[in-house]
């Protein structure tokens, strides 16, 4: 086959990712690329080059793109952007279009997933089926392909430090980093914190009055940055907003981290009590508890966990699958 991805155009897919969507793209085109498919990533300029895999970002936007789609050689597309341009005119494509719902049904996304509804034009997958039942009023029912990691990525650790704790995601007010110093704090631990700051505002006011001893931001850090702090006692989840999947949650769990935090968006799907401590949003006195009893948990059985559900093979198994089946 010969595959074509679309990456969200927003950032280029360079370490460290600016998010869990830059992420899954490299994995996904890696994958399918391992799979022996032809794959060709259309992405941002200064995007990281991709083994065994073509990479064209001389393109300036989407219409740009999708007219140069319309007579290139390629037998399937995947959409994996947030833009709701790419879905809207799917139609248009002599070749099926595979569109992943990464996000909650925003307004700005409808009128792409209707149009593409009524005219054919996208077969959608959703990351959860949490997001799956949000989406479901506008695309009917769709098929869930859990997001994937690689646990060779993400190296065990059978012991770590007790009273440790460890926060990464992007510096936001939905993801909440400020509460899970709060936590951590009043349950006597101490927290490392890593990831982006997208909301300066927030993370001036919100979060910088918090730090100090046993509240460190380690800035925005690369995979390999990473790991050297992911051998911690506990990982904390405090997503405040609907999250559609939140790939911190295997990626700790492939360490061999439980996680203690929030039963926010498709939490409770990803995660049981084998493996984590959840409590309900915003519940910052129940997350200091839940610390201990997350950390007490048994760390080979987290990563027999994440092997054995988030494996990003699997993933990339399910959508050649669905590839095959629509081209069938």
């Amino acid at each position: 086959m010969r595959l074509a991805l679309l990456a969200p155009l927003e950032y280029p897919l360079t370490e460290p990712y600016a998010g869990g969507l830059e992420r899954h793209t490299v994995q996904l085109a890696r994958g399918l690329a391992e799979l022996g498919q032809t794959v060709t990533v259309f992405a941002r300029r200064g995007s990281d080059p991709l083994p065994g895999v073509e990479l064209i970002t001389d393109f300036e936007d989407y219409r740009t793109l999708l007219r140069y789609l319309r007579t290139a050689p390629i037998d399937l597309l995947h959409n994996n952007t947030i833009n709701f341009l790419p879905t809207l005119l799917s139609f248009r494509l002599p070749f099926p279009v595979v569109t992943t719902l990464h996000t909650p049904p925003y307004r700005r996304l409808l009128p792409g997933a209707v149009a593409s509804r009524l005219l054919c034009g996208s077969t959608f997958v959703a990351i959860s089926a949490h997001l799956a039942q949000r989406w479901v009023r506008y695309t009917g029912p769709v098929p869930v392909i859990h997001n994937g990691i690689d646990p060779g990525e993400w190296p065990f650790a059978r012991v770590a430090p007790a009273c440790t704790a460890l926060w990464y995601g992007r510096i936001t007010p939905e993801k909440a980093p400020h509460l899970a110093v709060l936590a951590a704090r009043r349950a006597g631990y101490t927290l490392e914190l890593a990831g982006p700051v997208v909301d300066k505002d927030y993370h001036a006011t919100q979060l910088l009055p918090l730090l100090g001893e046993d509240a460190v931001y380690l800035g925005h850090l690369g995979g390999a940055e990473l790991l050297p702090h992911t051998a911690v006692a506990v990982g904390l989840f405090t997503s405040v907003w609907d999250e559609p999947f939140g790939l911190v949650i295997p990626e700790l769990l492939a360490c061999g981290t439980p996680v203690a935090g929030f039963a926010s968006g498709a939490a409770p799907e990803l995660l049981d009590d084998r493996v984590s401590t959840l409590v309900p949003v915003g519940d910052v006195l129940g997350l200091a508890a839940a610390l201990p009893r997350a950390a007490a948990l048994d760390r080979a059985v987290c990563r027999t966990y994440a092997v054995e559900r988030f494996d990003v093979r699997k993933m990339t198994a399910a959508y050649h699958a669905l590839y095959l089946r629509l081209l069938a």
